[in-house]
C-alpha cells in the first residue's frame, strides 16, 4: 500500500553519476594531470579519471579512463576511498589505488601537462576540490603517509 513504486519513479529518485579516479604510483610517486585551459577544471592538476560508462565495471572503467588520458597501462589495487557529493548532479566518486607498470606516459585527451610527485606533495598541488578531499578524509592522508613510507624501487 504505497510502497508500489513506478521504475521511471525510481530512476528519477536514484539518479547519479558514478565518477572513477585513480590515486596511481610508480616507483614511489603519484601521477597527476594538467588539463587544457580550455576544459573544465583546466589548468589545474588533477587525479586521472571520469565517468563509468553504463554498464562498466568499476575497474575496467578505471583502466579504461587513464588508457584515454595517458595511453598507460595500470593494474587496480584496491578502493581507496568512496564519497558523494552533489555539484551540478549527484555523484558518488570512488578513488582507486592502481600501479603503472612504467612511465612511458603521452599527453592524450586535451592534457596540458603530466608529472609524477612524491605522495607527501600530492595535496599541495592539486585543484582545490581535491586537495580539499584529501585534507578533510583521514583515511586519504594515511593512505599518502603509508605510500610515503614505502621504499622508492
Amino acid at each position: 500500500m504505497g510502497l508500489e513504486r513506478s521504475e521511471e519513479d525510481l530512476s528519477a529518485v536514484y539518479r547519479f553519476r558514478v565518477l572513477i579516479k585513480g590515486l596511481i604510483t610508480n616507483r614511489g610517486d603519484v601521477l597527476l594531470l594538467k588539463k587544457n585551459k580550455d576544459k573544465i577544471d583546466g589548468g589545474t592538476w588533477q587525479m586521472p579519471g571520469g565517468h563509468l560508462e553504463h554498464d562498466e565495471a568499476l575497474e575496467e572503467g578505471m583502466r579504461r579512463q587513464v588508457e584515454a588520458e595517458t595511453a598507460l597501462s595500470i593494474e587496480t589495487h584496491q578502493i581507496v576511498d568512496a564519497l558523494s557529493f552533489s555539484d551540478e548532479e549527484d555523484s558518488v566518486q570512488i578513488l582507486y589505488h592502481c600501479e603503472a607498470e612504467k612511465r612511458d606516459q603521452e599527453l592524450k585527451d586535451n592534457l596540458e601537462e603530466i608529472e609524477w610527485v612524491p605522495p607527501g606533495k600530492v595535496s599541495e598541488k592539486l585543484n582545490q576540490q581535491e586537495s580539499d578531499m584529501f585534507r578533510d578524509r583521514e583515511n586519504l592522508k594515511n593512505f599518502l603517509q603509508k605510500l610515503e613510507e614505502l621504499p622508492s624501487y
